[in-house]
């Protein structure tokens, strides 16, 4: 596991995916900076609750490909 990921990641891990973090939008002004790996476990979290609640406009999925990136392990001290 990269050291880089566990250490930026707000996420629980396991940790994984290229090395960098990204923005996720939580509402009210907040974020959370993770990983692919947890981006994705995010997801599916988002999702599960959007079909429990069956309200998905307050679950939202959001795609990686589209975040902004928060660092990279190249641009870190």
């Amino acid at each position: 596991m990269s050291e880089f990921l566990r250490n930026n990641c707000d996420g629980s891990g396991p940790h994984n995916g290229p090395a960098e973090v990204r923005v996720r939008s939580i509402g009210g002004g907040g974020n959370l900076i993770l990983c692919m790996a947890c981006w994705e476990r995010e997801n599916r979290y988002c999702f599960e609750r959007a079909r429990e609640t069956h309200s998905p406009g307050n679950w939202p999925q959001q795609d990686w490909d589209y975040a902004e990136i928060y660092v990279t392990e190249s641009q870190y001290p």
